[in-house]
C-alpha cells in the first residue's frame, strides 16, 4: 500500500535526522510532502541547495510554502495537498524520528483491512535524540504478547479519559486512510472542538469508525525539548490542551462512550489542575468554576462551558 509522508515544518534543526529516517525505511513512502512554515523559508532554501539537493533526489520530495497561521492550520494545508492521492498517509513532525520498520508495520496492518487508523508504541527522548521512557500504557497493553492489537472505541476512550491520559502518543506515530481524514480536519466530536488536543482526539474519533489498530512495539521516538509547546505552561496552546480534555470528557458522555462518572474525574483534574497553574489567572478562574460545576453533574455549566470554550480557542 502506497503512503504519503507529510512534514508540517517549522524548525530546521532537525532536518538532516529526518530524511536519513525517510531513506533507510524498508518501505519507501511514494511521496513527501513538506510544507515550510519557517518565518524564513529554512526547508526550501535548504533542499533547493547542495548538498540536500542531490542528496535527495530519488525522494521523490515536494516542498510547498506553509500557511504561516500555527501548527494546526498546516496541518490542514498539508491534507488539502495530499488529497488522498495515496491509500495512506503519515504526519511526521519535524523534530521526531522514524526507526526502519515503521512503515513496514503500518502498512501491514492496514492491508488487513481492518483499521483506518494504526498508532504504534513510541519512545520518549531527549533532545539529543537519546529514547529515556515510555508512555505509560495500560497494563493489559504493556503484557500483550501480540504485536498488532484492535481497540474498540469503548476500550479507547475508557483508557484515556477519565485520567486526562493520552498514552497513545501524535499524529507521528500514527498513519490513516481517506476514510478519517476529515476527522482530523473537523478536530470536533458532537459538535465540540477538541483543538488542543488534535491527536488523540483524533484517535478517538478514529475509533469510532473502525478499531484503532495499535502496534505494541517502539517504531519512533518522540523528541522533547524546552522550545516545545508542552513546555510553554502560560501559552494558549498550552491552555487549550488542557481544557481539550473536559471538551473530550464532555462529547464522550454525550456519546455515551464515557460514563457520568469518568467525565466527572476528568472535569474535576482539571479544573484542579486550571487552579494550580493558573490562580491569578482571571479567565482561568471561569473555566474552573465550570470544571467544577460540571463535576457535580450541573447539566447547565456544560452547555455554558462550550460556548466559553469555543469562544477561548481563536483568542490568541
Amino acid at each position: 500500500m502506497q503512503i504519503t509522508t507529510v512534514v508540517p515544518a517549522f524548525k530546521p534543526k532537525y532536518l538532516n535526522e529526518l530524511l536519513t529516517a525517510l531513506h533507510h525505511q524498508t518501505v519507501k513512502p511514494a511521496r513527501i510532502i513538506i510544507s515550510d512554515d519557517s518565518p524564513n523559508g529554512a526547508f526550501k532554501a535548504a533542499l533547493l541547495s547542495e548538498p540536500l539537493k542531490s542528496a535527495t533526489q530519488a525522494m521523490n520530495i515536494e516542498v510547498i510554502d506553509g500557511p504561516r497561521q500555527g501548527a494546526f492550520a498546516n496541518c490542514r494545508h498539508l491534507l488539502k495537498a495530499w488529497n488522498g492521492a495515496t491509500p495512506l498517509i503519515h504526519f511526521l513532525l519535524d523534530d521526531d524520528v522514524i526507526y526502519p520498520l515503521f512503515y513496514e508495520r503500518h502498512t501491514m496492518a492496514h492491508a488487513t483491512g481492518k483499521f483506518d487508523c494504526t498508532v504504534s508504541m513510541r519512545w520518549t527522548a531527549i533532545e539529543s535524540g537519546q529514547p529515556v521512557a515510555q508512555l505509560p500504557r495500560p497494563d493489559v497493553i504493556a503484557q500483550h504478547q501480540h504485536r498488532i492489537l484492535s481497540l474498540e472505541p469503548d476500550f479507547v476512550f475508557a483508557t484515556t479519559i477519565p485520567q486526562c491520559n493520552n498514552w497513545f502518543g501524535e499524529l507521528s506515530n500514527a498513519v490513516f486512510n481517506h476514510e478519517v481524514a476529515d476527522l482530523l480536519a473537523e478536530s470536533r466530536m458532537e459538535g465540540i472542538s477538541f483543538e488542543g488536543l488534535g491527536d488523540i482526539g483524533f484517535f478517538l474519533s478514529a475509533s469510532l469508525k473502525k478499531p484503532l489498530g495499535y502496534l505494541n512495539e517502539p517504531l519512533s521516538y518522540f523528541r522533547t525539548s524546552p522550545t516545545q509547546n508542552t513546555q510553554q505552561i502560560a501559552s494558549h496552546d498550552f491552555k487549550c490542551g488542557l481544557m481539550a480534555w473536559i471538551a473530550l470528557a464532555l462529547a464522550g458522555k454525550r456519546m455515551q462512550k464515557v460514563q457520568p462518572q469518568q467525565a466527572a474525574q476528568c472535569f474535576a483534574q482539571i479544573g484542579a489542575a486550571l487552579q494550580h497553574r493558573y490562580p491569578a489567572d482571571q479567565q482561568m478562574a471561569q473555566f474552573c468554576e465550570l470544571a467544577s460545576a460540571m463535576a457535580r453533574g450541573d447539566a447547565h455549566a456544560e452547555a455554558r462551558f462550550v460556548d466559553a470554550w469555543h469562544a477561548f480557542i481563536p483568542a490568541r
